[in-house]
């Protein structure tokens, strides 16, 4: 009888107790992709800690939730949440939308009369996600330059002689290897490959060294494609030199062809750039081996040479700073990588990146992304497709195989766009967003 007063009288108890509040037990972010297409909008999936039930307070649920994001430059966002479903099939999940995108350490809280009407205070919790509030502004905005001068006339690099002289030039290459912590190894075989790289066929020792630099890069595949058969022309190129380019002498590089050999001539105005400003010209002309050139080719060939060019920012940052003809164009070219990404807007990428609209904020370009700075660079080419180069094709295999995507064609920009910003190592885009000095636009 005691048994059974007690049992009754604690039930009565509950009944008339306090609603149970919850705990939040993680808060996850993810930023929304829609078709591959990255959003400056986020989900965040709230788990608490026990079932629950929503009291009647005549207010949107959406509306009992706020968020506090940290941001780059050390202030914070407030963050409404646009909708909040409670799970259909779990009582413990909540799904919320919010209209940005949320980096890690934001602070969301809840209010506690979502559960009792007379409860005072907030429930709080701290909300995971992949992203850092740098990264947030990468991905949400665009770069731009500082350096009034960055868009300038540009300048012709001055010519030093002793560039001739193929012993100054192979020390100049062994100093870049050493510069870029070559293994002794790699430093070995490009060295070799520079004395054995015939003067007939490339008759600058400052290209052989552009050339043989590109020993240990992702676009080693065009040594051999320009001095042995191992190409679609089934021959060596019958030279790479520094000449007037046929048909265009505003061009810096342009492939042509002498009885099915190619010739890749080189404006005489780069003879004074430095070897880094010339391999990533190597890299892009190594591609070009048929005679079919579509604007997807292009843009491929120049994202190839800005990815490589970007590597070599990172290790040499003055090159951010010369204004000559090669330099401004690899400089510009590099900026707008920097500010495209469809897929991943917080790296490179070569598609329009959400929140961008121009790819270089405070110049004359309309371009919105990095692909459609080539295309009007390329006016001239009519045709969107060609059949892949095999170099293009190796450098897209090997880009992915560092970065663990599948394989995919290397003129699919879509493919491209994904696979170079997954490859870039995030100290490499750091060092490089230093050297230009970019700010938010």
């Amino acid at each position: 009888m005691l048994v059974l007063f007690a049992f009754a009288a604690a039930t009565a108890c509950d009944s008339g107790s306090e609603p149970t509040i919850p705990r939040i037990s993680s808060a996850k972010a993810e930023r929304d992709v829609i078709d591959g297409k990255a959003q400056l909008t986020s989900t965040i999936s709230l788990t608490f800690d026990r079932e629950w039930n929503l009291a009647d307070v005549n207010l949107p649920f959406a509306s009992l939730f706020e968020l506090k994001a940290p941001q780059a430059d050390g202030t914070e966002k407030r963050i409404l949440a646009r909708t909040a479903e409670p799970s259909k099939t779990n009582t413990r999940l909540v799904t919320l939308t919010v209209g940005s995108l949320v980096p890690e350490g934001t602070k969301l809280t809840l209010q506690r009369r979502a559960f009792d009407r007379k409860a005072t205070g907030v429930i709080e919790a701290e909300v995971e996600s992949d992203l850092d509030p740098a990264l947030v502004l990468l991905a949400s905005e665009a770069l731009a330059i500082t350096r009034e001068s960055f868009y300038a006339e540009p300048t012709t690099a001055p010519l030093d002689t002793s560039t001739r002289d193929p012993a100054s030039m192979r020390v100049a290459l062994a100093e870049h290897l050493e510069a870029r912590r070559e293994s002794a190894e790699t430093s070995a075989a490009a060295l070799d490959l520079y004395d054995s790289i015939p003067p007939s066929v490339v008759p600058s020792p400052k290209l052989r060294a552009a050339l043989a630099a590109l020993t240990g890069t992702f676009a080693e595949p065009a040594i051999a494609s320009l001095l042995t058969g191992d190409n679609c022309t089934e021959t060596p190129a019958a030279a790479v030199l520094f000449q007037e380019p046929p048909g265009s002498a505003s061009l810096i590089a342009r492939v042509t062809w002498d009885r099915g050999a190619r010739v890749v001539s080189i404006n005489p105005f780069a003879e004074g750039e430095r070897i880094e400003h010339l391999m990533p010209i190597l890299a892009h002309e190594a591609i070009h081996c048929d005679d079919e050139d579509g604007l997807y080719e292009e843009v491929a060939a120049t994202a190839f040479d800005g990815f490589l060019y970007l590597q070599l920012v990172s290790i040499f940052p003055e090159l951010a700073q010369a204004n000559t003809r090669v330099a401004r164009e690899l400089n510009i070219d590099a900026v707008a990588l920097i500010n495209s990404g469809q897929r991943w807007p917080e790296s490179i990428g070569i598609l329009q990146s959400p929140g961008v609209e121009l790819a270089l904020p405070l110049s004359t370009s309309p371009a919105r992304s990095f692909a459609e700075l080539v295309a009007l660079a390329y006016r001239q080419i009519t045709e969107t497709d060609s059949p892949t180069e095999p170099v293009a094709q190796a450098y897209a295999d090997r880009i992915a195989e560092f970065s663990g995507q599948l394989r995919g064609d290397a003129f699919d920009l879509v493919y491209l766009d994904q696979t170079l910003a997954l490859a870039l190592d995030p100290g490499v885009l750091a060092a490089a967003i230093v050297a230009f000095a970019l700010t938010p636009a």
